[in-house]
């Protein structure tokens, strides 16, 4: 049996490799980075929401089944190149710095995830621009250093201030769509620090609250045990304080209908989710349909979300639109199989 293609080693790849060694499978695992655990490694998320679990331990356990499994062959600082059919599978060109090498697999995985809305489009928020305006994946190798301090003096906050769907549910922009994990992933930053530093306020500011499912305790739970403040409305814009030692956050209170102006030692923003480069580059090189958000599409999403529509090419995780790690895990154990079952047959 030829290896089964996985190409992406954030969760979603992973757990597809994992899953696909597990059945006995061979896996080609390809990750275009120089390293395995995809935008969690990359940002050192901190814990996940919405039961605080280390993300390391869930990033460690997905690890260890595919590092040094005998089934699992992983290249890493490697791209595709180039596809063409081979029998029931594909011929694929893997490039890395130095060589080009063609491969035979029986089917393909694409977990080729997502990136963060570059906040600097904002540019009214002055993220670039002013060294205590962060974006919150940056945030997250703060609080995993267990390091809260502001980038322009080394001080610790007294105020921070978080906006909600930065780059998400923005016309502006271009990019219409929630990002389902911004509203979460800020609570969870906000109750991680009050936890660690109650001497720090925390304020969210926001047009809706989306904490689905069970991720909504942890909404109730921020307000309630951990004193975090939410402000229904809209920040305009960032500036710099007189004196250049706090920050300004200009906008509106919707729920009380006037305007707002308060200052905070730090304003982190929570950015969207947008296709990723490599997913634009599967795309192309699969011949794959894209939604108008410009995520891969599965043939027939409410049903089957990881079949692509070609035979022996599926689908997981964020490639195919925002998603939570659990969600791109499962996923990654669908594609898998379904994968297995087209190489095998």
């Amino acid at each position: 049996m030829n290896p089964v293609l996985v190409l992406g080693g954030g969760p979603a790849g992973l757990s597809a490799a994992a899953e696909l060694a597990s059945l006995g499978a061979p896996a080609l695992l390809v990750e275009k980075e120089n390293y395995l655990g995809g935008n969690p490694k990359r940002w050192h998320y901190s814990l996940l929401a919405p039961d605080l679990k280390p993300a390391e331990e869930v990033l460690g356990e997905l690890l260890r089944k595919v590092e040094g499994n005998p089934r699992v062959e992983t290249r890493l600082e490697t791209t595709v190149t180039q596809v063409e059919p081979a029998g029931k599978g594909f011929r694929v060109s893997l490039r890395t710095r130095e060589t080009l090498e063609t491969r035979e697999v029986g089917a393909c995985i694409l977990a080729t995830g997502f990136d963060h809305f570059d906040s600097r489009r904002k540019y009214e928020y002055g993220y670039g621009r002013y060294p205590d305006v962060l974006d919150f994946k940056e945030l997250e190798g703060m609080i995993h250093d267990d390091r809260i301090l502001r980038p322009s003096d080394g001080a610790v906050p007294k105020r921070i201030a978080w906006i909600l769907c930065v780059g998400s549910r923005d016309l502006q922009v271009g990019n219409t769509w929630c990002c389902r994990m911004g509203c979460a992933v800020s609570i969870k930053q906000a109750v991680e620090i009050r936890q660690k530093h109650p001497e720090i306020d925390a304020y969210v500011y926001y047009m809706d609250i989306r904490t689905y499912g069970l991720w909504e305790d942890l909404y109730w739970k921020s307000m309630q045990q951990y004193g975090v403040k939410f402000i229904r409305g809209r920040i305009g814009q960032i500036t710099m304080a007189e004196g250049g030692k706090r920050l300004v956050a200009t906008g509106e209170d919707t729920i009380l209908s006037r305007p707002t102006e308060v200052p905070f030692d730090m304003i982190v923003l929570a950015s969207g989710m947008e296709p990723g480069h490599g997913t634009q580059e599967a795309a192309k090189l699969f011949h794959l349909p894209v939604g108008p958000e410009g995520f891969l599409t599965p043939k027939v999403a409410d049903i089957n979300p990881v079949d692509s529509g070609i035979p022996g090419l599926y689908l997981a995780g964020a490639a195919t639109g925002p998603k939570a790690i659990p969600d791109s895990v499962t996923e990654g154990m669908g594609a898998a199989l379904r994968a297995f079952q087209y190489a095998r047959d």
